[in-house]
This record gives C-alpha cells, structure tokens and sequence, in this order.
C-alpha cells in the first residue's frame, strides 16, 4: 500500500511539473518583460571613484577595476556628481561594461 501511494503521490508531483512548464509562456518562464535587461548585469561594484575621464565616457577605476562607461549608461547623481572621489555603485556585466551607475556620495 505504500508503494502505491508513494508512485501515486510522485506520479502527480511530475504531472503538475510537467503541465506547468508547458504552460507558461516563454516570457513568463524567462520572468517577464525585464528579462533581457536582468540577463545582462552580472554583479556589483562598490567603491571610490579612483580615476574619470574628462567627459565621462570612457574607463572609470573604481575599487581598483577597469569599468567601461558608455553613452547608454545610465547615471544617477542623487547624492551627488560622478567625480574622482565619489563613491559609486555600480550595475556591470561580465566584460565590467557599466549599465547602472548609482553615486551614493560626492567626492570630498
């Protein structure tokens, strides 16, 4: 009798994984519209703004990395402006290619 019901019980668990992959739509089980903007960052960076190019663009040191900034970066100065000094945080991918740039305190 156990028997039966563990293959029962496991049989139904598998039937409802397998029905509810098969329905979800392919944006659903990729989670939606912000999918692809999610895919692209990778981590993180929190530091001190160590090194900035005159105009911005360009390669920023920041905690000793080498991040790209480019025009479609995006960059927020709440709290202050992008300066040697500042500290950041920064969203980056793989190749350390800023997407979100997030100054949490101006330079000093």
């Amino acid at each position: 009798m156990k028997k039966i019901v563990a293959v029962l019980v496991s049989s139904l668990v598998f039937a409802a994984l397998f029905v509810g992959t098969g329905i979800a739509s392919e944006d659903e089980r990729k989670g939606g519209k912000d999918y692809e903007h999610r895919e692209r960052h990778e981590g993180k960076i929190y530091g001190t703004v160590e090194k900035f190019p005159m105009d911005g663009l360009g390669i920023w040191v920041v905690a000793g990395k080498d991040i790209l900034v480019t025009n479609d970066t995006i960059v927020k100065e709440e709290y202050g402006k992008p300066a040697v000094g500042a500290y950041v945080e920064i969203d980056t991918d793989k190749k350390f290619t800023a997407h979100n740039i997030e100054i949490k305190r101006g330079h000093k």
